[in-house]
């Protein structure tokens, strides 16, 4: 496990913490609220589990949440209701994917231990079952992925009121015969 490799996994896993007690906090739904529980848990085994290889490996690993994950705490704090819902799942869905890369950048290690990439196995069965409930959430919520997009009248015009393009043409006929009628007294 690498310096670099220790520090992303235990960044994300102190954003799972921070993100699963802010989602109990200001979840509108019983459902987001259990899952906030779960981030909560899962991000604190896993940090567990980080600063345990960490602390083998003479690895010093901060307690502050980075500047990143700071700013996405700090958006999430201004929104309420269903926009907070959505958003949260999105940046704990954001976080997850951010744990399966540092644990499967830890299995793809030649340098890794057996214990490290245990490690790294076990915590990508736990972020996988994460993703998972995320994305049902997300789409019981309407924050997942679209099915559809409304594609408005296929590239034609929008029905307007009738009297509207009469109106126009109406104008134009006048200011083409004002138009005339100078010429004519120019003349």
């Amino acid at each position: 496990l690498s310096a670099d490799q220790a520090a992303q996994a235990h960044q994300a896993a102190l954003g799972l913490v921070a993100l699963g007690g802010l989602g109990t906090e200001k979840g509108t739904t019983d459902g987001l609220r259990a899952l906030a529980d779960r981030v909560s848990t899962e991000g604190r085994a896993l940090d567990e589990q980080v600063r345990t290889l960490a602390t083998a490996q003479g690895l010093t690993l901060t307690d502050d949440v980075g500047a990143q994950i700071q700013g996405v705490l700090n958006d999430l704090q201004g929104r309420s209701g269903q926009p907070f819902d959505q958003a949260w799942l999105r940046a704990v869905g954001d976080l997850v994917e951010q744990g399966r890369a540092a644990a499967n950048a830890v299995l793809s290690s030649p340098d890794a231990s057996d214990e490290a990439k245990a490690a790294a196995r076990d915590a990508l069965a736990r972020l996988d079952a994460l993703a998972a409930a995320i994305r049902d959430a997300a789409t019981t919520s309407g924050a997942g992925t679209p099915n559809s997009v409304n594609a408005g009248t296929g590239g034609q015009a929008a029905d307007t009121d009738p009297a509207l393009p009469a109106a126009l043409v109406g104008l134009g006929a006048l200011l083409l015969a004002a138009a005339l009628r100078l010429r004519r007294r120019k003349a």
